[in-house]
């Protein structure tokens, strides 16, 4: 009687045991199908280890019949692995897309990670039928920086390819490390937790060809580096070089391996670069290695090395970052004023007082009027009443609308009329959740970190359709929403320097009032005496302000701004506004409390 229970135990373990080593060898699959007129290439695979952020399936579709509008589906499982336990949610991930006849369409679905290990399975869906299901494929994505995959871009048959064949880095034996948050755990800060998977001889980076890359630049968030050769970037398209490009500029490492930055950027053409030197693109980094250096020292080392050129709390992956999903209270990234706790003992003495009129209360005074038999009636009364009284209770202490708080940095070049932005947010919705959710451009990089950092439990639904929109999952009415926000868009705002006998004038033409505003020219540095409106003309006095002067104490990564603020940049100038025309907070209107928005400009 036991040994056919016993046996089915084992047959589980080596099953489980079997699916985790074919997660590690390969996430996701690539194959070309055919099912009613549409001709479908699906490729899925990607990084094995990711980092919080998103990963990229591609797909290659060509209509064959008449105009149609087809869905495609992704349904993502999610685990959470906290001090012992384990937590399961999932993300439905949607977009639609009108085809007309003869239609080829090449397209990325970014879709988000940052659970402990997550599964997603995707399908092409038409009025409500599946044409086709594709295979489910999991991989580990909540995993630090240094063990988070990095991808190579070889072709297989290029000298680059066959050099760049032994790079990859090996998963090694040992606990896996994941980012937990102070404050989550009884022991503060980042801890080793879990097990690894992969042992010595399975590879932790990849290999792609060129042409399988993805077009959106969210794809490559939840990668460690990207790694490519200049025959490489020539056989790239040019949405595939435009993502790759944007991802830096949000703060990814770029290695372009055995090539000049001025192949990269035709403003860099010009400048003389040395042999192995590192570029500055807005928040990453632009690394050009040779190949005999990276097959002498291996590509661990070279990933370390890189470390140390950049600051990581602008860098890519997001959660490189010192104080990643650190909480300061109540589920608060950043506290909003005027926005406290749940009122627990207003709450309480409501219902208290419910409880009481609608049963002893309401049972007494129909009994003495002996009708008793109108308690179908006064007990939904009653209830109403009390519903009536607990929402107006509601909107007259915390009103209606969304209440934020926000720090946003920007690095804003005027000469290429681009502009970098990453944003810490805090949202509180009161009285209800914005209709239709949050939305974000397509292009802007969202990790909804949850109100204890590690990510949000809730159960999400996102629309691609249109735009990046969170429909239901992210923010809810009178609960804290916390997000991460990374942008890269074109900036038409700049500021207007000139002089004149001998003082040094402004225009404002960020289209924003400038609270503070530093300049720096040489040596010499200027100031802002007073606020400038949008728009406005001002002369600046001479000498700089103190960071700590500027800079509130207590927001995230504070002492990072003051450093910034006393070792400015030559040739730049620093700005505090009053608002942010670069940062999009995902809701059409929303009261900011305390933000601190900082730009850092070339003129």
């Amino acid at each position: 009687m036991t040994i056919a229970p016993r046996r089915c135990r084992v047959w589980l373990l080596i099953l489980l045991l079997f699916c985790t080593a074919a997660a590690v060898q390969a996430a996701g699959e690539y194959r070309t199908l055919e099912v009613e007129s549409l001709r479908i290439t699906i490729d899925s695979e990607w990084a094995v280890r990711a980092a919080p952020g998103y990963v990229p399936v591609r797909f290659d579709i060509t209509n064959l019949a008449e105009a149609r509008v087809i869905e495609i589906l992704g349904q993502s499982s999610r685990f959470f692995r906290m001090s012992g336990a384990a937590r399961q949610s999932g993300l439905v991930v949607r977009r639609a897309l009108r085809l007309a006849r003869g239609d080829r369409v090449r397209l990325t679905i970014p879709v988000p990670v940052y659970s402990d290990n997550e599964s997603i399975r995707l399908e092409i869906r038409e009025d409500g039928r599946t044409l086709e299901r594709f295979n489910y494929y999991g991989f580990e994505s909540r995993s630090l920086p240094a063990d988070a995959s990095a991808l190579i871009v070889a072709h297989p048959g290029s000298e680059f390819g066959r050099m760049a064949a032994g790079w990859p880095r090996t998963m090694a034996h040992g606990p896996r490390r994941v980012v937990i948050p102070p404050g989550a755990m009884s022991a503060p800060g980042r801890v080793v937790v879990g097990s690894g998977a992969g042992g010595p001889t399975r590879p932790l980076d990849f290999l792609l060809a060129p042409e399988r890359l993805p077009t959106s630049w969210l794809g490559f968030t939840s990668l460690r580096a990207v790694v490519i050769g200049p025959g490489e970037w020539q056989l790239l398209d040019e949405p595939q070089r435009s993502a790759l490009l944007t991802w830096t500029a949000c703060g990814g490492d770029l290695f372009f391996v055995d090539g000049s930055p001025g192949k990269l950027l035709p403003a860099w053409q010009q400048s003389s670069v040395p042999e192995g030197a590192v570029r500055a693109y807005f928040f990453g980094r632009v690394h050009t290695p040779t190949s005999a250096s990276i097959a002498s020292a291996g590509l661990s080392d070279v990933l370390a090395k890189a470390e140390a050129l950049q600051d990581a709390n602008w860098a890519l992956p997001a959660n490189r970052a010192s104080d990643w999903g650190v909480i300061a209270g109540r589920g608060y990234r950043l506290p909003i004023p005027g926005v406290g706790g749940v009122p627990a003992r207003a709450y309480l003495a409501i219902l208290i007082v419910f409880s009481l009129l609608i049963g002893p209360a309401n049972y007494w005074f129909l009994w003495r009027k002996r009708q008793l038999v109108l308690l179908v009636l006064t007990a939904p009364a009653i209830s109403l009443i009390f519903i009536g009284l607990l929402a107006g209770y509601v909107v007259a202490g915390e009103g209606v609308g969304v209440r934020g708080r926000t720090v946003t940095f920007t690095m804003l070049d005027q000469v290429r009329k681009q502009a970098a932005t990453r944003a810490s947010v805090s949202l509180y919705a009161a009285g209800m959740a914005p209709a239709g959710g949050l939305r974000f451009g397509r292009d802007e990089a969202v990790f909804t970190i949850g109100p204890d950092g590690t990510g949000s439990r809730e159960s999400q639904t996102l629309d691609l359709t249109e735009a990046q929109r969170f429909a239901a999952g992210v923010i809810q009415a009178r609960s804290p929403t916390n997000l991460e926000t990374i942008g890269f868009r074109p900036a038409r705002e700049r500021l207007g320097f000139d002089r004149e006998a001998g003082k040094v004038n402004v225009v404002n033409g960020l289209g924003v009032t400038i609270r503070a505003l530093v300049y720096r020219a040489g040596d010499a540095l200027h100031h802002l005496p007073g606020p400038l409106l949008p728009g406005h003309r001002g002369t600046l006095a001479p000498g700089g302000q103190r960071g700590a002067d500027l800079v509130p104490a207590g927001l995230p990564l504070s002492s990072r701004f003051e450093h910034l603020f006393d070792h400015q940049p030559d040739g730049s100038y620093l700005a505090v506004l009053e608002r942010s025309p670069f940062w999009n907070p995902g809701v059409t209107e929303v009261d900011e409390r305390d933000s601190f928005h900082v730009v850092i400009g070339w003129a």
